[in-house]
């Protein structure tokens, strides 16, 4: 129901203050109607619907609490607001409300505004509220140019991990400008973009990555990095001085300022809200490209190591029981089908599509539920699929799978990941965010055939998010709310900091299981940095029994993929991926990721001790096949056939 369908009756035998009371709702985008009488009340009520009625308790021939009680027997889900300037006893206030069962009862003189504010929190489940600007792009088929830059400025204020979308729909051939992303703390980065595609990424940043690249990518070596940027002038940037040297050609900088791109479009997607804006401009050179094929390999790396699961699955939540159609962009050969965490949910349109909604789908996939989020979303992001029309009759067996982990779920969260919205949410992002899961989650959204165990388990998961609005909304809870908060979070996170710093040179030292221990006291305390997931994995491989190392070092190379973009630059990340690959096997390439870290961090003991252990194997194993070469035929025959002891 939209704000103005909603008619509220106003009954008082003052003529000024009802008709005040009447004219403030009007303003407020509501119908209403003022009445002096008790009988002219109860009968505007049978002649049209009303969904909330105002009352004074002081009215000619029959009292306001009477009248109330008359109209809650006939009309027992009708919202009732008592008020009054005379009977301002406490006990007078909760004899009316157990009597009549009103919502609240207000003393006059009180502030219309707070007449509005407790109205429409008596209403707040029926009132449509418009779904986020750039969510309701979800179920549009076509977005021209102009309406995705439209709905970019109308945000104002979305989520970072919002940010891959906003990205995606400035990829149009017809959209050339600026995306702007301003950060809270002031920092404007500016996302350039022409013809669809990203061709800059201005951004304050003290450290570039494009050495740390040239040397990945084996276009220099560290040393020949090192010796050009001694030598040469300071007033060009890195990649001209190293083409006037001769050691790096044209096209090479080209590659690493591409990859440059991406790891600084990655580093704006972050857990947090930002501000932004799009300015239409023709003048934009080209740095470097990201173009919807280059960007579509991006977003895999960002589902997998930077958009948290909860987020995703709290996105997701509002559209659970609508249908599944074929996006504007769809193609059997979209290039979004071959990127890992797609291909690796196998038919999955087939589970989307044939669906009669998302939350049925998500009850009888094969995939575990974070691949089936990735590829939703990876999905969605492309425009392969998008959003059809809601559902009314649920299918109870998908809805008690759904409300069982989703029960689980709710009572793990705190509030603002409750109601999916960000600590300095505005409140009309709080007030949206809740009508969302209103709409889904409420019990009077249920036909009268629901079998009352899902209704018992919806009317709990409507009461866990109505909890977290009732804090949320109040903007003298929320701060209290927000500071204990707070101050948990920092002593979890300075206790986290202290195991993972403790743990550290235990690594060195080779007791490699004590380590372990706190750094997975650390996880239980704080979400761990790239640092401390790359520890843990350190870790891991070094306590992995010999039947298992092969298996750990298998999955290490998966959790490795967790590590962001930006984050994987570091001589600790080489190390690790060196312990894996020589664990898998591929000692040529364990050699060459530990050199690079030891060419990162000269002082990086681990990993020279590792390179010596891989070239002591390595001749170890050439001196036994010298021997064998060498030997005489009928000790080497000897050899091999010598029977074990």
């Amino acid at each position: 129901m939209q704000r103005d369908e909603v008619n509220i009756l106003v009954v008082d035998d003052d003529a000024t203050l009802g008709k005040a009371v009447r004219e403030a709702f009007v303003r407020s985008g509501f119908k209403s109607q003022h009445v002096m009488k008790p009988d002219d009340a109860l009968s505007a009520l049978k002649i049209q619907p009303f969904h909330a009625v105002v009352i004074d308790c002081m009215l000619p021939k029959m009292s306001g609490r009477l009248l109330a009680q008359k109209i809650h027997e006939e009309f027992p889900d009708l919202p009732l607001i008592l008020m009054s300037g005379i009977y301002k006893d406490k006990n007078f206030m909760r004899d009316a409300i157990q009597e009549t069962g009103a919502a609240a009862f207000l003393i006059k003189p009180f502030e219309l505004s707070e007449m509005i504010k407790t109205v429409e929190s008596k209403l707040e489940t029926k009132i449509e509220v418009p779904v986020a600007v750039l969510q309701n792009l979800f179920s549009k088929e076509a977005i021209s140019h102009k309406e995705r830059i439209k709905a970019i400025n109308a945000a104002e204020e979305v989520h970072g991990y919002d940010l891959p979308w906003l990205f995606s729909l400035c990829l149009h051939p017809k959209i050339n400008g600026f995306l702007n992303i301003i950060s809270p703390n002031g920092d404007v980065c500016g996302i350039g973009v022409s013809q669809g595609k990203i061709v800059q990424v201005n951004q304050k940043d003290s450290k570039s990555y494009f050495g740390v690249l040239m040397v990945e990518y084996g276009f220099v070596t560290q040393a020949e990095l090192e010796d050009i940027m001694k030598t040469t002038g300071k007033t060009k940037k890195m990649g001209e001085r190293l083409v006037e040297a001769n050691v790096l050609s044209p096209h090479a900088i080209q590659i690493v300022m591409s990859e440059q791109q991406g790891i600084r479009l990655s580093k704006t997607i972050s857990d947090g809200a930002v501000k932004v804006n799009f300015i239409d401009s023709d003048d934009i050179r080209e740095d470097a490209f990201t173009d919807r094929t280059i960007y579509t390999e991006i977003l895999n790396e960002w589902l997998l190591s930077k958009i948290k699961l909860d987020w995703m699955k709290s996105s997701y939540l509002p559209w659970m029981r609508y249908n599944i159609r074929a996006g504007g962009e769809f193609t059997e050969k979209h290039r979004v089908f071959s990127i890992p965490v797609v291909a690796r949910t196998p038919d999955i349109m087939k589970y989307l599509i044939s669906k009669q909604t998302l939350e049925q789908a998500l009850a009888e996939i094969p995939y575990p539920e974070d691949h089936f989020y990735q590829s939703l979303h990876a999905l969605m992001i492309s425009r392969v699929i998008r959003f059809g029309e809601a559902v009314t009759v649920i299918d109870t067996t998908s809805t008690k799978k759904r409300l069982t982990r989703l029960i689980v779920e709710l009572e793990k969260q705190n509030y603002y990941e409750r109601l999916h919205v960000i600590p300095k949410a505005k409140d009309a992002d709080i007030k949206r965010s809740y009508h969302e899961l209103a709409k889904i989650l409420h019990p009077d959204k249920l036909s009268v055939e629901t079998p009352n165990e899902i209704r018992e388990m919806q009317k709990k998961c409507f009461t866990l998010i109505s909890v977290a609005y009732e804090t949320l909304s109040d903007s003298v809870k929320r701060e209290r709310y927000a500071l204990e908060m707070e101050k948990g979070k920092a002593e979890s996170i300075l206790q986290a900091e202290q195991f993972v710093e403790t743990a550290r040179p235990l690594l060195t030292q080779g007791d490699f299981k004590k380590a372990k221990d706190l750094l997975e006291q650390a996880v239980k305390l704080a979400p761990p940095t790239a640092e401390h997931r790359l520890f843990m994995m350190w870790a891991q491989m070094k306590t992995a029994a010999a039947p298992s190392a092969v298996a750990v070092a298998s999955k290490v190379r998966d959790d490795l993929l967790s590590i962001p973009p930006e984050d994987r630059h570091t001589p600790t990340y080489y190390f690790v991926r060196g312990l894996q690959l020589r664990l898998n096997g591929d000692i040529e390439g364990a050699k060459k990721n530990l050199s690079h870290a030891v060419s990162l961090d000269a002082d990086f003991i681990d990993a020279r001790r590792e390179m010596l252990v891989i070239d002591g194997t390595k001749a170890k194993a050439a001196a036994a096949n010298t021997d064998l070469l060498r030997g005489d035929l009928k000790d080497v025959v000897g050899m091999l056939f010598k029977k074990k002891k």
